[in-house]
């Protein structure tokens, strides 16, 4: 998705989806009629320009990945199934923000409907914070090439890049081809699930492939080091991405680019840390790019 300075809407009304979802013990055992409302964001202008899937919210996919994930799922509130809504809906789409309706229909005697409605996000209008972020990019199957469409799909997606330079560098862990690798500052006010879904997207459009191997070749490598300060530290998601402070491909180049930037956890600057490490021995090779 591309930032959206608009105020249209998607809107996905009345998925009706049967699951355990209920505190009583026969809850736990019968499935019950779970409704669904989402309201998304779109850029309907760009969509009907392009007339293309991608410039829009892919509304049946959302409908199938939550059909699964909700008739999967025994939670015992409503509120924690709409919160696990709602971050599937930011993470895995890109989008900015999400309205989520979940109804829980004949749950209260004497009433219709029952249920809750949340909001999570940037809504349009709301004063953004912007955030710094650093991106390592790294490729060894048709670097060059893939580099470009990576940049290009950066840009589109975020704006203006700053850019270290790109050093040629021996795989690490396996036997490849050399890597390309850079590292890529920008500014957004995306949230971080945002960002690396979008980072995701990118990959893709590069031709990326999964395959659960941790260190192999690839098209495309979008690694998230640096979102702003923010300190996670969760199953899913570590920042700042622990593996800056440890290979030189990504230090180097990060403190290159942002040298008097801060490093939240270790509380100096990335230029003294590189400075202080025992990476210089590292051999990396700076490439002159064409683009």
């Amino acid at each position: 998705m591309h930032v959206i300075d608009n105020n249209d809407t998607i809107f996905l009304s009345d998925l009706r989806v049967r699951a355990i979802i209920g505190i009583n013990d026969w809850e736990r055992k019968v499935r019950q009629t779970v409704a669904l409302d989402l309201l998304m964001p779109a850029d309907a202008r760009r969509a009907s320009r392009s007339d293309a899937i991608d410039d829009t919210v892919n509304y049946k996919s959302v409908a199938k990945r939550l059909i699964s994930f909700i008739g999967e799922s025994e939670f015992q509130l409503v509120e924690t199934l709409s919160e696990r809504i709602a971050e599937i809906i930011l993470k895995e789409y890109g989008l900015a923000w999400v309205r989520v309706s979940v109804h829980k229909p004949g749950a209260v005697r004497g009433a219709k409907d029952v249920g809750i409605t949340i909001t999570r996000g940037s809504l349009p209008g709301t004063p953004a914070r912007r955030h710094e972020v650093f991106v390592g990019m790294g490729s060894n199957v048709q670097a060059e090439r893939h580099f470009a469409l990576a940049l290009a799909g950066l840009e589109e997606r975020f704006g203006p890049l700053r850019r270290s330079t790109a050093y040629r560098n021996a795989a690490v862990g396996f036997e490849g081809d050399d890597f390309l690798n850079m590292v890529i500052g920008f500014e957004t006010d995306d949230d971080v699930r945002a960002v690396i879904a979008a980072l995701g997207q990118i990959e893709q459009r590069c031709g990326r492939e999964r395959s659960g191997m941790r260190f192999a070749p690839r098209t495309m490598d979008l690694d998230l080091l640096m979102y702003g300060d923010a300190i996670i530290d969760d199953p899913e998601l570590t920042l700042p991405r622990p593996e800056l402070l440890r290979h030189a491909f990504i230090l180097r180049p990060l403190a290159e680019l942002a040298g008097n930037v801060t490093h939240p956890v270790e509380g100096e600057d990335l230029a003294t840390l590189w400075r202080n490490s025992d990476l210089g021995d590292h051999t990396l090779t700076p490439v002159l790019l064409e683009f």
